[in-house]
Formats: structure tokens, C-alpha cells, sequence
């Protein structure tokens, strides 16, 4: 007998995953020369790395573990993301060399960790965190958030900052690493790391994406999948204006380290109404002045045997 995620009855630590691009995620290197990002790998996903100048793909390591959410140090040298061992039923964050070795379990009870981002001196990390999730991993059902967590990067000192109450999701250092920003239903909000203070609220929609140095924010806006598109305001939420106006269906943009392009995932349904989505990766200026497609949805599909359409 089988539950409804699919686990078999009394084996209360098996993963269970939705295979597909319903769950990639990229992140920027530090020097904006690469996008990190996790597609299909040994483990369900591994993490990859593209690099920007001659758009060719490498692996960044391979393991029986399925990886997601990576984010680089701002050196540069390490990699910090979440993923779920085989065996054990929760995600857990771990850290990694951009070269692969050096692998780090940072997290282990019995509780989805996800979305984590080192702050600007590379000391800390935050994380979201859900203790109260009924399935294993990435379930179907189980949307990455919960509570709001600081970890010091060497794995000490673990500290939650924000209520069980609140639903929390997508935490970012602030550009000087003062403060949390974040996510709940209900909006944008902003805590002390040092949680010395209560969250206030910030302006702007919820899941908007914070510029490096704090003074613009970037979002997805529309009602259902197709008319979703690529905006951009101030930190304010003021001046906000559409970016991708003629295109829909794009997803999670990112910033550059230097806040002067956008970086996007664009889904695609190559099978029809009937099938399942795709996600190709795209670059667009802050201006919106120039967008172009990076990579095909092949990069997330067949990471080591992808190649570019056309020269970089």
C-alpha cells in the first residue's frame, strides 16, 4: 500500500519527488561569470555550473543525493544549497568547494531546509525552514518555507528568527547583512539578524527578488502562467515597469552581482496543453533594452551532453 504522495505505507523516511523543471533553480557567481544551477543528475539532480563565457557545462559533483537551491559565497569558493540524502525523509543544507570537494552537512533534524544564501562577509547563512511538513523532501504538496533560520557557516550556533505563526519563504541578506529580508503571504518583510527587533513590513509583491546593493527589486507579475512576465522596481516599489513585455511565462529572476542584467527562467510546453512545462534559461538588461535565450530547455535535461544553438 502506498500513501497518497506515493511513499510506501510505514516507511516514514523515503523521499518522494516530482521529477521535472517545476523545481530548478539558478543562482550568479560572485563575479557574474557563471549561473549555478541543479537539473538531472545521478541523485534525481546534481548541481551544475554554466559558464557565461563559453556557455559550455560542467558538473559541479556527482552524488546519489538530490540537490537544489544552490548559492554562492561571495568569494566565490564554496557553495551552499540544500539536499535530500536517500534514506532520510527531510532536506538538509549542506556547503561544497565550487570545485566539488569538501562536502559539509550543515543541518540534520527531522525538517525541510531550503533557499539558503551565505551574507555578504560569507559568516552566516540563512535559510527557510519547515518543521511541520507531512511528506518526505520535495514533496508534491510541500511549498519551500516555514520559518526563517540563521546558521554561522561553519555549522554553529543554528537560530530561528521568525514565529511558527508566520508562514516565511525566500530569505536575502540585506546588501549590508544587517537584516533579513523575506516572504510570507501576506508580504514582504524585514527582521534584525540579530532578531533585536520585530519584523516590519517592506513595500513591493511578494517574492520580489532584492538588486546586490539594495536599491531596486525584481519580480514575476500576472494572473495565471501565460501572462506572468519579468518586472523591475525600486526598492520602494515605486517606478515599477515590465521588462519581458513581449513574452509571458517568465519565472525566478535573478540579479547580477553588479545589478546590470536579469537573469530568467522562461517556460515552454514543448508536448502541447496536454504535456508537461520546460524552462529555458534567459539574460535580459536592466533597461530592458536587450534579451536573448542562454540555453534551451536541454541544459536542464542533459546537462553534460548540452550545446548552445549558436556562439555566445
Amino acid at each position: 500500500m502506498v500513501c497518497l504522495c506515493g511513499c510506501p505505507l510505514g516507511t516514514p523516511r523515503d523521499h518522494y519527488r516530482p521529477i521535472g523543471h517545476g523545481d530548478t533553480t539558478v543562482a550568479v557567481s560572485p563575479m557574474d561569470d557563471a549561473i549555478l544551477f541543479n537539473a538531472v543528475g545521478t541523485g534525481g539532480r546534481d548541481l551544475y555550473r554554466l559558464d557565461l563565457t563559453n556557455l559550455t557545462v560542467t558538473r559541479i559533483a556527482e552524488t546519489p543525493e538530490y540537490e537544489t537551491a544552490p548559492s554562492c559565497s561571495p568569494d566565490g569558493l564554496r557553495i551552499v544549497y540544500a539536499a535530500g540524502v536517500p534514506g532520510d525523509r527531510a532536506d538538509h543544507i549542506f556547503t561544497i568547494r565550487h570545485d566539488g570537494r569538501a562536502k559539509t552537512q550543515l543541518t540534520d533534524i527531522d525538517a525541510n531546509d531550503t533557499s539558503p544564501r551565505f551574507s555578504p562577509d560569507g559568516e552566516m547563512i540563512v535559510f527557510a525552514r519547515d518543521k511541520t511538513y507531512n511528506w518526505g523532501g520535495l514533496a508534491a504538496n510541500w511549498e519551500p518555507g516555514g520559518v526563517i533560520c540563521l546558521i554561522n557557516a561553519d555549522g554553529t550556533n543554528v537560530r530561528q528568527l521568525t514565529s511558527d505563526e508566520h508562514f516565511a519563504f525566500e530569505p536575502y541578506f540585506s546588501a549590508d547583512g544587517t537584516r533579513i529580508v523575506y516572504s510570507t503571504v501576506n508580504g514582504r518583510m524585514s527582521i534584525p539578524v540579530d532578531g533585536s527587533a520585530a519584523p516590519q513590513p517592506l513595500p513591493g509583491p511578494v517574492g520580489a527578488v532584492p538588486s546586490s546593493d539594495g536599491k531596486a527589486i525584481a519580480f514575476s507579475k500576472g494572473k495565471y502562467s501565460p501572462d506572468l512576465k519579468i518586472c523591475m522596481a525600486n526598492a520602494d516599489a515605486t517606478s515599477e515597469r515590465i521588462l519581458t513585455s513581449n513574452m509571458g511565462g517568465c519565472y525566478r529572476p535573478v540579479f547580477t552581482h553588479i545589478d546590470d542584467r536579469l537573469f530568467f527562467l522562461h517556460e515552454e510546453w514543448p508536448d502541447g496543453a496536454t504535456g508537461v512545462p520546460k524552462f529555458s534559461l534567459w539574460e535580459i538588461t536592466v533597461g530592458g533594452s536587450s534579451v536573448r535565450m542562454l540555453a534551451d530547455r536541454g541544459v536542464f535535461d542533459a546537462p553534460l551532453s548540452w550545446k548552445p544553438r549558436t556562439a555566445p
